[in-house]
């Protein structure tokens, strides 16, 4: 009866050069960093899964996930029967907070896409609206700010991206958008619609102060940054000409 055997390789067989592709013999690891494991190439090791975009579909991209954090939170704020109350309020600055780290990291882990871009816009200006109608004691202030928020809605549903990234500014709209918005004139649009809210908000849950009270100082801010939220919300209805930059 015929016995097969297998041939065992020896230690020299085992250890010995091999040559690359480029015709060199690479370099022969000794059995002590073979053993050691310093001998063996590196192992490419997969990225977690979460921050995979090769192995997610898109609508569970890390930001996209934090986008619907983000709109949880608006609508327990706007589902409060007491908008004022400390629930409402923490959870309309969780959602603004949140949308100053998901733009950087969907471009850290390559995650930009035309729906997290929407996402992050809609709940955006649906935010400053409320936050606006939640603070402000002026009705024109209110409107301005309802009209913006309509005009950024139709605007993206229509173009299917958000003002800026249409790329065909006219003079009004490269003006606010400068600098990708560090400028005076975006600076009072943004203390408008958030930070002038805010500090009201802050004010109440601190000292209790009405939401609605201020002062002279801060009205004169706001009247300059709600001129700058309606010429914004007329001047992106009118794009410059094709191949404009801003």
């Amino acid at each position: 009866m015929a016995v097969f055997t297998r041939a065992v390789p020896t230690r020299d067989r085992v250890l010995s050069p091999k040559p690359t592709k480029e015709g060199t013999v690479s370099p022969t690891p000794s059995l002590a960093e073979v053993v050691a494991g310093r001998g063996a190439p590196p192992v490419e090791t997969a990225k977690p899964l979460l921050i995979d975009p090769a192995r997610l579909p898109f609508w569970l991209y890390l930001p996209n996930l934090i986008g619907y954090v983000r709109v949880v939170a608006l609508v327990v704020a706007m589902g409060q029967e007491d908008p004022t109350s400390m629930l409402s309020l923490r959870a309309l600055v969780l959602s603004l907070a949140l949308d100053y780290i998901d733009g950087p990291i969907a471009r850290k882990l390559g995650m930009c896409t035309q729906f997290g871009d929407l996402l992050d816009h809609y709940t955006d200006h649906l935010t400053m609206a409320y936050l606006v109608y939640l603070t402000s004691a002026w009705r024109v202030n209110v409107a301005v700010n309802a009209l913006h928020c309509a005009v950024a809605f139709g605007y993206m549903a229509y173009h299917g991206c958000y003002f800026k990234h249409l790329g065909r500014p006219n003079a009004v709209c490269a003006v606010i958008e400068a600098n990708n918005y560090f400028n005076m004139p975006a600076m009072l649009w943004n203390g408008n619609t958030v930070i002038i809210p805010f500090v009201k908000i802050s004010y109440m849950l601190e000292f209790g102060v009405p939401l609605k009270q201020t002062t002279e100082l801060v009205n004169a801010f706001d009247v300059l940054g709600l001129l700058v939220t309606g010429a914004y919300s007329i001047a992106v209805l009118f794009p410059g000409p094709t191949g404009s930059t801003k």
